[in-house]
This record gives C-alpha cells, sequence and structure tokens, in this order.
C-alpha cells in the first residue's frame, strides 16, 4: 500500500495587507486606521484577520486605548516595513525605465577633447533620448574641476584628477605631440633642443597641456621659444596652418586636419608626452537618471 502524501500551499502575504497591519500598527487603532486608508473598518478588521489566519499567529492586542503589536506583531512590523520600502522601490525603478529620461545635463569638456566627444554625444542623446537638454561648457582642465566641485556642471572630462567631493575613473591616455604646418620641415624624430627653438604658439597658464610641455623642457634645462600666448584652440590651429609657429596638441584634436594633410604631428622628444583624462562627477548628491545615461554615452566614446 503506497502512503498518501498530503503537500499544503500556504498562499504568500498580500502586500496590501502588509501596508494594513503597519498602518493600524502607526496609527494605534483600527478605527484611525481605517479613516487613513479610505476604507471601512469592517473591512480593515476583515484584512486583519486574513492576515493573522495566514501566518497563524496573534499579531495584535486589542484593549479599549487602541491596539499594540503582540512580539510576533512586532517583528511582522519590522519585516513589512523592509519588505515594503523593496515594493516602492521596485515600482519607482520600473516607472523610470519606462518613462523618457528628461531634464538638464550639464557637461564639461575641454576644447581639445570636443571633435571626440562633443559631437557624438550630442547625436547620441538627440537621437536617443531627445527629451534631455544638453548643454555643454567648453573650458580647460582646472576651470571645469572647479566647476564640478562647485556644482555649477554635473560630469566632466578633464585632466585633473578626481579627489576630494568629486570622484570618477581614468578613461583615457592621449598623446600630447607637436603640430606644425607642412611649410615647416622637420625632421621625423626631433630632439627637445631642436624644438626649442622653433616659434611656439602655447597656452597661457594654469592650463593641463602646457603644464606637461613646460615640465618635459624644463627636465632637460631647456626653455622654448614662446611667440604667442593664446587660450583659443582655433585661433592657435590658424596660427600653425600659416606656418607661423609650432603648438602642442592632443592627437584627438587635431585628427580630421592630420588626415587631411593640412597639419602634420611630430613627438615631443624621445619619451611619449602623454597626459590621463578622467570622467568626473561629484559625490554627493550623486547623478541623475539623465546624467547616468550621458555618463553612459561618454565612458563608451572613450573606447571607440
Amino acid at each position: 500500500m503506497v502512503a498518501a502524501v498530503i503537500v499544503t500551499y500556504d498562499p504568500p502575504v498580500d502586500s496590501r495587507r502588509l501596508r494594513y497591519f503597519v498602518q493600524i500598527v502607526d496609527s494605534g487603532s483600527i478605527t484611525r486606521a481605517a479613516a487613513a486608508s479610505g476604507i471601512a473598518q469592517p473591512a480593515l478588521s476583515q484584512q486583519l484577520a486574513i492576515l493573522e489566519h495566514e501566518l497563524k499567529v496573534k499579531l495584535l492586542d486589542r484593549s479599549v486605548s487602541g491596539v499594540t503589536p503582540t512580539p510576533a506583531g512586532k517583528v511582522l512590523y519590522a519585516r513589512a516595513q523592509a519588505i515594503l520600502r523593496q515594493f516602492d522601490d521596485l515600482h519607482e525603478a520600473v516607472h523610470r525605465e519606462v518613462q523618457p529620461l528628461s531634464g538638464t545635463v550639464i557637461v564639461g569638456i575641454p576644447p581639445t577633447m570636443l571633435p571626440r566627444f562633443g559631437l557624438p554625444l550630442i547625436e547620441k542623446v538627440c537621437t536617443q533620448h531627445p527629451e534631455i537638454r544638453l548643454q555643454i561648457r567648453e573650458e580647460g582642465s582646472l576651470v571645469l574641476h572647479e566647476l564640478l566641485v562647485n556644482g555649477n556642471i554635473e560630469l566632466s572630462i578633464s585632466a585633473t584628477r578626481p579627489e576630494g567631493v568629486v570622484t570618477g575613473e581614468e578613461i583615457l591616455s592621449e598623446a600630447i605631440v607637436l603640430i606644425h604646418a607642412p611649410s615647416m620641415s622637420l625632421p621625423e624624430q626631433p630632439t627637445l633642443a631642436a624644438l626649442a627653438r622653433l616659434p611656439w604658439v602655447m597656452p597661457r597658464r594654469p592650463n593641463a597641456i602646457r603644464t606637461l610641455v613646460d615640465g618635459a623642457f624644463a627636465a632637460q634645462n631647456l626653455t622654448p621659444r614662446i611667440v604667442v600666448e593664446i587660450d583659443s584652440l582655433h585661433s592657435a590651429m590658424e596660427i600653425v596652418r600659416r606656418g607661423f609657429a609650432v603648438a602642442p596638441m592632443s592627437m584627438a584634436a587635431m585628427h580630421e586636419d592630420l588626415q587631411a594633410g593640412t597639419l602634420l604631428a611630430r613627438p615631443l622628444g624621445d619619451t611619449p608626452l602623454l597626459r590621463s583624462l578622467y570622467l568626473a562627477y561629484r559625490r554627493s548628491p550623486g547623478l541623475t537618471p539623465a546624467a547616468q545615461f550621458v555618463h553612459g554615452i561618454l565612458r563608451d566614446l572613450s573606447v571607440e
């Protein structure tokens, strides 16, 4: 003879009943909880009775002054609050995913990085989430870091290492090279001593690229012959195109000119001159959903 096996099934506790129970405990009275919940008192009492039946335990002690949780009720109250918070977080997360991202996102990008990050970022944001209003601040790395620290921008790509209230990650290591017009004849591997004698157009201090170049020359006790100091990338490039001077630039900033042959690049000495770029944002209050989306695009662009 085969013994009969009886399988029982306990249905999961309804989240609505957990909310009702928490409301009753918070109110200290079924009558007050019914009024706050917008349901009739008999219906609320019935929901409580069903919950006690499902859990097979008494949850509340009743008196003339109201209700108080039993030891089991106190355990359920604490657990129910945590469970309901998870339900609320889940609802918010799902709702956020299906809603279009919107709002203003302010991004700081150095002029030398605009060709690589600026236009591709604009294209992707406009195509994928046109409700996002993108603002781009074009400034040097040191200025962008200060803007980020003060909360004037939400994201930045800069050569300033994140620290303090700013956090982030290194996304790129790029070469700084000398650029010159084709009309200016230079050897393939010029020495720094030879380069120091050329006319230079440089960005004014403080500037991340200027700091690197000054350091490279100073390490060999050299001083470059600077004929023009100018902050405008466009103006500096025009000066170089006309053959008046050479300039230090990132390869990314010169990509189109180098491809077209309107400008040429040479290494700055025997050792490659590299700078790290960081994608950074403030630790607090953190990024909005729209800013998180933009952050992801910038990270993807850094590896393309």
